[in-house]
């Protein structure tokens, strides 16, 4: 029996695997982590800019302006708006996705935990195994003994 591996051992590629699959799943968490805080960053930029473009204007529209320079800048706020719009819908987006991603790396850990929980299992398995097999031979040894008597 000296040449068959142990469960433990049996199981060492299966954790390595499970290792791995975390590892790339937490990669991809970080990634969108990182592009929607980004994203979120992009979109509060365009507030701000479409926020001080507006007092700008309502400061230089006190003074008085043309119609054609009113309606360039209705329509340029109109795009601003439109921008801001669009970006909320991809902040969403890589919300979710990063969502999605957390639930994958969740998935992962908990793989990863079950595998190393059934090595250890496993381990205290064989050592007692080992504990069982030793205290025989040492009986086996002591009846032998007195047998010899």
């Amino acid at each position: 029996m000296g040449g068959v591996l142990k469960k433990s051992k049996r199981l060492g590629p299966v954790k390595q695997i499970a290792e791995n699959n975390e590892t790339a799943a937490a990669m991809k968490m970080n990634q969108s982590l990182q592009a929607q805080q980004e994203s979120l960053a992009q979109l509060k930029k365009l507030k701000e800019y479409r926020n001080d473009y507006t007092v700008q204007f309502k400061t230089k529209g006190q003074v008085g302006m043309s119609a054609s320079r009113l309606r360039e800048y209705q329509e340029f706020v109109q795009k601003l708006d439109q921008a801001i719009e669009e970006h909320s819908k991809t902040v969403q987006s890589l919300q979710e996705k990063l969502g999605q991603h957390q639930q994958a790396f969740k998935k992962t850990n908990s793989r990863k935990k079950v595998v190393e929980k059934l090595i250890e299992k496993s381990k205290q398995h064989e050592l007692r195994e080992t504990g069982r097999l030793e205290q025989n031979e040492s009986d086996d040894r002591m009846v032998k003994g007195f047998e010899l008597d």
